[in-house]
């Protein structure tokens, strides 16, 4: 649709189109944006700035996320072969892939990481860049389809700040959703002008979506398919097709690049069977109501829609009063041109992926498109929480708005002959409704204590001497009911031993059962299980207030002459004398032969562990019967090697005239007849 009145930007108009501008006064006006994207983030997120080396938001996912890019660069200095096998989890193989990686926030941040080496300033820092980047990507969305840089920078500030959002301010891969909206701007152009450099420049952004996080990866991936889609009803020529092939090329590059961050997903879905259940996607599937519910946090909002439609901040989806009105002017607005459609069809397509397989209308049930993705698209059983499907609903939401912001300024730029006198108007106008969309979301934050961004501020005697001494370590108490904090992983950063506690989005299925199992340390069996899966260090915190001689761990481990005191109160250090004989039973396989462990549940926390080391080691393990939410299948018939309780007849086990190949600590390997010489 032409436009005929003069364009709106942050200078006096003259008459002349965006295109006609000076470069430099285009680019000096969007480094200005940049800069108030940055101050926002700072104001949004106070008094975060305050302490930004040694406070995080909150001691939730922050401190996750903290040893989550630490990780990413200490991996990548020291052994990047082995990036995906974190030092958490021990001995599991690709505990990386239990969460996203961060592999992009956490390039943003490296120079802070390698030359302070503090977690806390690092996770903060990618934060503020989050939220600036992501304000400022909406902005040159906007700029891009409507020319006009003060309704980018108010339909930047609603996205990115928008109360669904700052709902996830702990979630940094969430906050990180810059790569949405220059998607549609580069494909947009793409299409547009069938051209090849515009769709390499999609194929740069798919592939830092996919190493910024792969919930949005997969929302990339649905927002592209809306826009070819819509873009295709409404060009129905030959150049069209090609403009789509170039786009499908530059996508699967970006993809097959990917495969390394990848593979290793598909590896931990191959070695535990990962995925989630309907029930569990159900659980946390939107409803209608979230669209109107807040934190409790958010200062406007929070007494009245919070009070009585919030349940999660994964279900507060409420996108904010401005950002709706103005989506809605804009579809008015805009109707004839197809980039209206679009953003319309992507904000409708993300709400009703967001309510997962089924839809409430009155007492009927009708089944949604949630299901197709779920049964056919590789890798979408991961995602957990199909309500996260209403956050890419704010991208089609704020490029609406952005026209009707612009159809607005236009409107009374029109009415103001005066060129400065426009101006102060115009600005005044984006001033005002900036703020409105700032006080909409403005969110009460809680920062919590001081942590400790080094060794000796820590002041840690047992990591320091862990630091010294490299070695699997297990740290005691091991914590009740389900894993909630993610402190034995911030601490490692201190020293980086592999450690057998951890937490992550996913919690290997052993974890639990090997924890009820160390309930009884010290003891005879608890210190064998430890030896077999290589365990070196054991670390013991004495609870506050408890006296050495009366406290039941400390007070027996002196009859176990395997463990030698290195270091004591209140944070003990022992040494456990080795004798990995899990690894070495493992050791007596053929690399890569695939193993049948039939009777797992006659000790599931050492089969389970055992499991745990022939998958890291590249042998594919089966049997019967389940540990947590992992069921292992049954093993075919070509499988050779069987590992059974030695008190089991190998006949009982389906293995009649089965030979022993070797036997340790009560476990014996069996090679089939069928496979003898």
């Amino acid at each position: 649709m032409k436009r005929t009145s003069p364009p709106v930007t942050s200078e006096p108009s003259r008459g002349r189109s965006q295109s006609a501008s000076p470069r430099w006064r285009r680019f000096a006006s969007d480094l200005v944006a940049l800069f108030m994207f940055a101050v926002l983030a700072v104001i949004m997120t106070w008094p975060l700035a305050l302490d930004l080396p040694h406070r995080l938001v909150s001691w939730g996912d922050p401190v996750f996320q903290a040893w989550t890019m630490a990780w990413d660069i200490h991996a990548l200095l020291t052994d990047p072969h082995h990036i995906f096998d974190a030092n958490i989890f021990y001995p599991y193989r690709n505990t990386l892939a239990y969460s996203d990686t961060l592999f992009g926030q956490a390039a943003l941040v490296a120079p802070l990481l390698v030359f302070t080496g503090n977690a806390i300033l690092a996770d903060n820092v990618a934060v503020l860049l989050a939220l600036t980047l992501s304000g400022f990507a909406m902005y040159l969305l906007v700029v891009d389809l409507t020319g006009n840089r003060l309704a980018g920078i108010v339909a930047g500030i609603a996205y990115v700040f928008a109360p669904a959002r700052m709902a996830h301010l702990e979630h940094l891969h969430i906050l990180s959703a810059q790569w949405l909206p220059l998607g549609i701007l580069a494909a947009r152009r793409a299409l547009n002008g069938n051209s090849f450099r515009w769709a390499v420049v999609l194929g740069v952004i798919v592939l830092f979506q996919g190493l910024f996080g792969l919930y949005y990866l997969y929302f990339l991936a649905v927002l592209l398919a809306v826009v070819v889609g819509i873009y295709a009803l409404s060009h129905p020529t030959r150049v069209m097709i090609s403009a789509i092939a170039k786009l499908g090329l530059a996508s699967l590059i970006a993809g097959l690049l990917l495969l390394p961050t990848l593979l290793p997903y598909q590896r931990v879905h191959n070695d535990l069977g990962i995925e989630r259940s309907v029930e569990e996607v159900t659980l946390w599937r939107a409803q209608a109501d979230d669209y109107l519910a807040v934190s409790p946090n958010n200062r406007l909002y929070g007494p009245i829609l919070g009070a009585r439609y919030h349940r999660d901040i994964e279900q507060d989806l409420f996108p904010g009063l401005l950002l709706a009105g103005f989506a809605l002017l804009g579809f008015i607005g805009g109707w004839r041109r197809w980039e209206t459609w679009m953003l319309l069809a992507l904000t409708a397509t993300a709400i009703i992926l967001s309510f997962g397989f089924t839809g409430n209308v009155g007492p009927w049930k009708i089944p949604l498109p949630y299901h197709l993705l779920y049964d056919y698209v590789p890798g979408f059983r991961a995602i957990r929480v199909p309500a996260r499907f209403g956050l890419l609903a704010l991208v089609g939401l704020a490029g609406l708005a952005g026209f009707g912001l612009d159809a607005l300024l236009r409107r009374v730029s029109t009415r103001v002959p005066s060129p400065t006198t426009r101006l102060m108007a115009v600005s005044a106008i984006a001033i005002l409704l900036s703020a409105g969309a700032l006080a909409e979301t403005a969110t009460r934050l809680a920062i919590p204590e001081q942590l400790p961004a080094s060794l000796a501020e820590a002041q840690r005697p047992d990591y320091e001497w862990l630091t010294r001494h490299p070695a699997p370590t297990i740290e005691f108490p091991m914590g009740e009911g389900t894993i909630a904090s993610a402190w034995p992983n911030f601490w490692s950063t201190f020293h980086w031993n592999p450690v057998v506690n951890g937490y992550s989005g996913l919690t290997p299925p052993v974890y639990y059962v090997f924890r009820d199992r160390m309930r009884d340390f010290p003891s005879p069996e608890t210190i064998r299980l430890l030896q077999g899966i290589g365990i070196r260090t054991v670390v013991y915190h004495l609870p506050d207030e408890t006296e050495p001689e009366r406290d039941p761990v400390l007070s027996k481990i002196g009859a176990f002459p395997q463990l030698t005191e290195v270091m004591g109160r209140p944070d003990y250090v022992f040494q456990l004398q080795p004798d990995p004989w899990l690894w070495d039973l493992t050791g007596a396989l053929p690399a890569g032969s695939p193993v049948d462990l039939p009777s797992i549940d006659a000790d599931p926390a050492t089969f389970g562990m055992l499991a745990a080391i022939l998958q890291r080691n590249g042998h594919p393990v089966y049997g019967n019967g389940a540990i947590d939410y992992w069921r292992l299948k049954p093993a075919p018939d070509s499988v050779c090697y069987a590992i059974l309780p030695a008190t089991l007849d190998s006949a009982q086990a389906r293995y009649p005239g089965a030979a022993a190949v070797q036997s340790r600590e009560g476990l014996t390997i069996y090679r089939a007849k069928s496979c003898a010489g």
